[in-house]
């Protein structure tokens, strides 16, 4: 009897293991002799028939290091035909066209295909339709997925991200992260995912403060970039106007997909002016308490330069009333006292003329007026006229003063993660000392002069120190010589200003019905520093309010 038993397990196994046997074989059948012109022209039809990894995703994340998918791969329900099963493709063209939205005679050619294995009708169709497909049940039209790219919308990072695109070779990462890193996402054997240093929450908030903004003042363009200066780590980078990389091809004037903030180069304005006066008190040829005698003008050459009000604060005055008054003839007044190469030398220093090294791409600053050894060209320069840089290269130089006098390198990646748990940080602290220690403290001090008592008054928050500077900029003009009717507003602070957690650059281009960016851009830089007080719980650092 247990032999009998044992032999009947036995049997069992062996009936089992054949059981599976055929039906492993049965669906290598099916999918290799039965379905084989199928699966053959659905790779066609995809552009290739390389086995790769799934594209790596793109993830934000927040103060928690909760992840939040700013590009991933996502499955969309597409409608295809097998044209040979179709009996009648003119009747069933006529009865779907008007489901699927598309045109009858396109539809007829497709399904008039006889020897066709595998025609797609219609991709990324809506779920009502899909219902209707699936209960008409039309012999020949079939349901089926395919993975595509999605980006989820309201973040403002299109032209940070960039989109998967297509060019002659077939997919590939076009503009931004996607462009920058697409060794990294599309890895043959193994992709991997990138984990930003942008944080979701404060991107978010950057983005509709941005979007709020311009439509306020009705600007032609815009950008807000936040940074944590003492190690380059990009907090937010967004830029208005915005466009859905869901719907790229959709998109008429392809200049939206270029960064602003890295790409497009732009003289700041006054906002410069903390450098230059970096550079005189680095130097020793100034001090915060140095004093000039101010006109309201500058003679040099043949050329007259005046403040911006020409006929304000005149008499003796301090290089810090020059950085709360914004003068022009002050910011003179330091340059002259600095001897032309080493003002120059500094400047490049500050990396005014090269890129940042940031991780998409980017253009270099533009310092080539001053080559010529003008005197005219390097007054301008002193505050950031005829000098070119772009909003990026603008916060690193300033995020100098911010962080204790180093360089940082800006960076978007935090961390690449391979699939197969390999893993790279990004974050580097080898950064080059630019002015003392000693020097960007007394700048801080300067700059939050300007936000107590100057033009960023509008920045101040109860309990903080703040330290920033604005700039009024008139657009040069490049077809005539010159320089247009038209401005460009820019604010650049960062906070708490002994001890910064972040540094942040506003900017607006051409806003309307308004001169001085005092208007237009240091409000916002107050919501946007009382929310990240608030997010990170960043204690008040005011000795009367910190109790």
């Amino acid at each position: 009897m247990l032999k009998q038993g044992i032999e009947n397990r036995i049997l069992i196994l062996i009936l089992i293991f054949v059981a599976v046997g055929l039906i492993v074989w049965g669906r290598f059948f099916y999918l290799t002799v039965v379905r084989h012109d199928y699966y053959l022209a659905k790779i066609k039809n995809a552009g290739g028939s390389d086995i790769i990894a799934p594209r790596g995703s793109i993830f934000l994340t927040d103060k928690d290091n909760l992840p939040f998918a700013a590009a991933l791969n996502k499955e969309f329900p597409l409608v295809y035909a097998v044209p040979s099963k179709i009996k009648d493709p003119a009747s069933l063209a006529k009865k779907l066209a008007p489901i699927l939205e598309i045109d009858e005679a396109a539809l007829f050619a497709k399904l008039n295909k006889t020897n066709d294995p595998y025609e797609i009708l219609k991709k990324k169709v809506p779920d009502e339709i899909i219902g209707k497909i699936k209960s008409d049940k039309d012999e020949g039209v079939f349901i089926d997925n395919e993975t595509l790219r999605y980006y989820p919308e309201g973040l403002y990072l299109g032209e940070v991200i960039g989109f998967l695109g297509f060019n002659k070779s077939g997919q590939k990462g076009q503009y931004g992260l996607e462009e920058s890193y697409e060794e990294e996402l599309s890895g043959i054997v193994s992709s991997a995912d990138l984990i930003l240093t942008v944080d979701s929450s404060i991107q978010a908030e950057a983005g509709n403060l941005l979007a709020k903004l311009a439509e306020q003042w009705r600007a032609d363009n815009g950008s807000i970039v936040v940074m944590n200066p003492k190690n380059g780590a990009i907090l937010a980078m967004a830029s208005f106007p915005d466009f859905d990389a869901n719907k790229y091809s959709e998109v008429e004037n392809k200049n939206v997909f270029i960064n602003p903030v890295t790409l497009k180069r732009y003289e700041p304005g006054s906002v410069f002016k903390p450098i230059t006066m970096a550079i005189g008190i680095e130097t020793g040829a100034v001090s915060p308490e140095t004093q000039y005698y101010n006109t309201g003008t500058a003679q040099i050459g043949g050329r007259i330069i005046s403040n911006s009000i020409p006929d304000k604060i005149l008499g003796w005055q301090s290089m810090t009333m020059v950085l709360e008054q914004s003068l022009n003839t002050g910011a003179i007044f330091v340059e002259q006292k600095v001897p032309k190469d080493i003002f120059l030398k500094y400047l490049k220093d500050f990396g005014i003329d090269g890129k940042t090294e940031i991780d998409v791409s980017e253009v270099a600053g533009d310092l080539s007026a001053l080559s010529s050894g003008r005197d005219i060209n390097f007054a301008t320069a002193s505050f950031g006229q005829g000098v070119a840089v772009t909003p990026i290269g603008l916060l690193r130089a300033l995020s100098v003063i911010a962080g204790g006098g180093k360089l940082v390198k800006p960076h978007l990646v935090s961390k690449i993660v391979w699939r197969n748990g390999d893993f790279k940080n990004q974050e580097t602290d080898d950064f080059k000392q630019i002015i003392s220690p000693e020097t960007a403290a007394k700048l801080t001090s300067m700059m939050i002069k300007v936000v107590e008592n100057g033009s960023g008054r509008r920045a101040q928050v109860k309990g903080y120190t703040i330290a920033g500077k604005t700039g009024t900029a008139q657009v040069p003009d490049l077809k005539n010589g010159g320089y247009k009717d038209e401005y460009i507003h820019t604010f650049a602070a960062f906070a708490p200003a002994y001890d910064p957690k972040f540094i942040a650059l506003i900017k607006l281009d051409n806003p309307k019905g308004v001169r001085f960016a005092e208007s237009t851009v240091v409000a916002p830089f107050k919501e946007l520093a009382e929310f990240i007080f608030s997010y990170y719980q960043i204690p008040p650092d005011k000795p009367e309010t910190a109790q």
